[in-house]
């Protein structure tokens, strides 16, 4: 039993066994069903356990990886450890792993409403005597999965987290043996919206651990860390380059946050840029590995104007803060949008675009739309870019712009979602610097909709600094352009030109 990830709650926290005692059964019968290994490690709370026999250290700390460590190690170090050890401290396991190497070790604390946690964030990896510059461990790949949330829903998320809400009053020894029951361990936190984000071991059944954790006396809420994904432009081939154009002067007005798949720094957005964050890889500098957040950073600052938007003079060039979120291949998780979007309301962004999207709602993320809202941001969302008539989130949940897109003539596009969520379209169309996977040229989509209308909402901003995000909304709602009967989706209100001038006047 003690290789096991309960077997820890056998001797911790007596007192508290009478909360305990269902998750505890779940936890050893999880535990009992993982497979076979010559080589097993758990990081569980604030313990590790590891059983190894002529395993390569280096895999051993690929492990750490997946729990959200950073390693850098001297290639030439790789020996074969065999060892075996339950439940130490995590310091004083990291020290009899390593017990022949120079090593250094950095800890963070976690805030949350449960009181602070120490956890070790950083290991870096040395030849005594003989030091050479460090060679950092590729990062793993995040695993997602489809999980079943009714006959016909479903629900694509990562396979080994799981998101936690404590309910009030619950304290830190209670989370410990929470995490000691479930074999699970808390890799970061949002302390504004009382979120944990917990790891569980890759042999979980991650249904049967939101159902331990949701019957938990101590547990508000857990849901899994969902799965969102890019839009995806239209490329239009044969098109030509648009003209670079000039930089812009310094921003001006409050700023409009890019949530999206990063940022190219160039001469031409460089003193629109107030900020910029990197949420995948924190601490390093923020890139752009597909184009599409440059892009929009592009539209969002003023530097292109999309087909049929073209309003603004030279001296309404806006304020951005990019925030990568995405990971190469255009995906990111509901964990990491929420944070992102924690800073850009702590830098001050009035408006934030999201140019991504999926088919399932999601509680903690309508929990932190209300925080931003509640903090004076406009939240504008692409519809997607699907003639579907389905809702897209967060594009359909109530507090946010859905946006759907127009055609170079002005008319709805014809490859754009629509619905009752959709609050307005506006140009979609721009002849873009930089491409989207590929060379620049003209590109069509709802994402370029979205982040025009963000644009023209800082504008507002701008010239109405006292306006609330209600008060912004309102007006904007005010002086759309309603379409003429018999026009394709006449229900859905037009953001063309004259209704931007009679907006911001």
């Amino acid at each position: 039993m003690a290789n096991h990830p309960c077997f820890a709650i056998l001797l911790f926290m007596h007192s508290t066994r009478w909360i305990l005692q269902p998750l505890l059964i779940l936890a050893l019968i999880a535990g009992l069903s993982s497979p076979a290994s010559a080589f097993e490690m758990r990081m569980v709370a604030d313990v590790l356990s590891v059983n190894a026999k002529d395993t390569p250290l280096r895999d051993i700390l690929a492990q750490f990886q997946e729990v959200g460590v950073k390693v850098a190690i001297d290639e030439r170090i790789n020996p074969l450890v065999t060892t075996h050890f339950e439940n130490r401290e995590i310091g004083d396991g990291i020290k009899h792993l390593l017990a022949d190497c120079d090593y250094a070790l950095t800890w963070q604390t976690i805030e949350g409403p449960a009181g602070k946690l120490r956890r070790i964030s950083e290991i870096l990896v040395y030849k005594p005597g003989n030091r050479r510059p460090l060679v950092p461990l590729p990062p793993p790949t995040p695993i997602a999965i489809e999980k079943r949330t009714s006959q016909t829903n479903s629900i694509i998320c990562l396979k080994n987290e799981v998101l936690l809400r404590l309910r009030p009053g619950t304290n830190r020894d209670q989370l410990l043996a929470l995490l000691h029951a479930t074999g699970t361990t808390v890799m970061d936190s949002i302390p504004a919206l009382g979120l944990y984000r917990l790891h569980c071991p890759p042999y979980t059944d991650l249904a049967n651990l939101l159902n331990s954790l949701s019957q938990s006396p101590l547990v508000a809420r857990v849901e899994p860390n969902q799965i969102y994904r890019s839009l995806t432009p239209s490329k239009f081939p044969g098109t030509q380059t648009a003209e670079t154009p000039h930089p812009l002067p310094n921003g001006s007005g409050p700023a409009v946050a890019i949530l999206d798949s990063g940022f190219t720094p160039n001469m031409i957005l460089e003193k629109a840029v107030v900020t910029t964050l990197d949420a995948t890889a924190p601490g390093e500098p923020i890139s752009d590995p597909v184009g599409h957040g440059t892009q929009m950073a592009f539209i969002a600052a003023g530097a292109i104007s999309p087909q049929g938007g073209n309003v603004f003079s030279d001296s309404q060039s806006g304020s951005i803060i990019p925030i990568r979120t995405m990971d190469a291949t255009g995906i990111t998780s509901s964990f990491t949008l929420m944070q992102s979007m924690i800073f850009a309301i702590d830098q001050g962004a009035r408006v934030i675009n999201m140019s991504w999207g999926s088919p399932t709602d999601s509680v903690f993320f309508n929990n932190a739309i209300s925080y931003a809202k509640q903090r004076g941001a406009v939240l504008v969302a692409a519809a997607g870019n699907e003639p579907i008539d389905q809702p897209l989130y967060p594009a359909a949940i109530p507090d946010v712009l859905a946006v759907a897109a127009l055609g170079p003539d002005g008319s709805f596009w014809d490859q754009s979602n629509y619905g009752s969520f959709i609050k307005l379209a506006a140009p979609g169309f721009a002849t873009m610097p930089v491409g989207y996977k590929g060379p620049p040229g003209t590109y069509g989509g709802t994402s370029i909709a979205a982040a025009y209308t963000a644009r023209v909402i800082a504008r507002y901003f701008a010239t109405h600094p006292n306006a609330t995000s209600d008060e912004a909304i309102q007006t904007l709602n005010q002086t759309l352009t309603r379409p003429v009967t018999g026009a394709t989706h006449p229900e859905i209100p037009r953001l063309d030109p004259a209704a931007v001038v009679d907006y911001l006047k």
